[in-house]
């Protein structure tokens, strides 16, 4: 082994003297370094979440402000609870009206539910009371028919009209001046014969106490309806003396099949079908676009009817015919302290005008006044609420298997 240069060896430790002063000063520079990229790094991370913030945060703070515009004043929960518990009010008395509508007065209080005993004179005297009705309903809207072909013949005969100067004068005259006349009298055309159940009563004949029940019930809800109908003339007509000036000028008929079926062929007479309860849809007089069919909460019945009317009236009729009305009711014992109801139970299915033919076998003797006129068809379904009369229903029509009692 040779042998070492001390001398050497000494220069080489103090450059590596020196490099440790370096190696000293490169640590701290590199500690600075990284410092500085960290440092630069969140300046930029934070300018970044800020903008991100300032950014989300004005909408989410737009929001705040306007849900804070939005809450309820103080008492707001005391208004919603009073309109809540209006809105209960309105529908409970809806209800309680639907069921008043169809508590009515009676033809006869010893019969319904069940008759009161074996005679058969409360039947007659339910058919008088229907016939005295109807004729009582046509007095109330001053209605009578026009001249008969009996009377213009006597006026003829006689060549004197009932109330007109001086005597004799063409046939025609005398004609014209009795139906103008007659016009003149009433506010308009109807007779008890133009309604259904009217005759029938009329030649009425008892056959055993269930088809009696029977009858007397449907022909009292018919009586029902058919109050409606003249009710409507009536406060069409309301103001009007004359049929000349009347907007309802003419009940042809009420009953309770479709308005062509109405009349029969070559008598010109009113049918007499009794009215019925419309159970499934095949029974209805028209396809019905309600619907409607009787069932656990409502009983339905269609009828017929034709009118004379004002072209100017047609629509105001049927709204009329439509709209609410009042009725007494003293109880279903008929002692009762009277209490005034509303009813609204009348939908119009079908309706049809037509022209009239004013030298026609059917209007020849009427005068309608200066207005054109229209002859107007209407089907319509009548509603009845069954909690409103249940009480007094036959078992037999609620049971159509079950018997009449007594």
């Amino acid at each position: 082994m040779g042998k070492i240069d001390l001398s050497k060896l000494k220069d080489l430790m103090k450059g590596l003297g020196g490099l440790r002063v370096y190696l000293v000063l490169i640590w701290p520079a590199v500690i600075l370094l990284v410092c500085g990229v960290v440092l630069t790094a969140a300046w930029l991370m934070g300018s970044s979440l800020k903008q991100k913030v300032a950014k989300e945060s004005v909408p989410i703070g737009n929001q705040v402000r306007e849900m804070l515009k939005q809450l309820p004043a103080a008492g707001q929960a005391e208004v919603e609870k009073q309109y809540q518990d209006a809105y209960r009010q309105d529908a409970n008395l809806i209800k309680l009206l639907s069921v008043e509508s169809t508590q009515r007065k009676l033809l006869g209080y010893d019969i319904f539910p069940q008759p009161k005993d074996t005679s058969t004179l409360l039947y007659i005297q339910f058919g008088e009371n229907y016939r005295h009705g109807i004729e009582a309903i046509i007095r109330k809207v001053d209605g009578n028919d026009c001249p008969s072909a009996e009377e213009l013949s006597a006026a003829r005969q006689t060549g004197r009209s009932p109330g007109a100067s001086g005597a004799g004068g063409a046939s025609s005259r005398i004609v014209e001046e009795i139906c103008h006349a007659r016009a003149k009298s009433v506010s308009v055309y109807a007779v008890p014969e133009t309604v259904s159940g009217y005759d029938f009563w009329k030649t009425y004949k008892y056959s055993n106490i269930d088809d009696s029940v029977k009858d007397c019930w449907f022909w009292q809800i018919g009586y029902w309806i058919i109050e409606d109908v003249f009710s409507t003339a009536g406060t069409m007509n309301a103001g009007s003396s004359s049929v000349l000036t009347s907007p309802v000028k003419r009940v042809e008929g009420v009953g309770f099949v479709t308005p062509g079926a109405l009349f029969s062929a070559g008598t010109g007479k009113v049918s007499q079908e009794r009215p019925k309860y419309v159970t499934k849809p095949e029974e209805q007089l028209i396809e019905s676009f309600t619907g409607r069919v009787s069932n656990e909460s409502i009983d339905v019945v269609h009828f017929g009817m034709v009118v004379v009317v004002s072209s100017k009236a047609v629509i105001p009729f049927m709204r009329e015919l439509c709209s609410a009305k009042e009725h007494e009711f003293t109880g279903f014992t008929g002692q009762e302290p009277a209490k005034v109801f509303k009813h609204n139970q009348i939908t119009i299915l079908e309706s049809r005008v037509k022209s009239v033919d004013l030298t026609s076998a059917d209007h020849q003797y009427y005068r309608y006044g200066a207005d054109s006129v229209v002859e107007m068809e209407l089907v319509c379904e009548y509603i009845f609420n069954k909690n409103g009369y249940n009480a007094i229903k036959p078992e037999s029509i609620k049971n159509p298997v079950a018997k009449t009692g007594i």
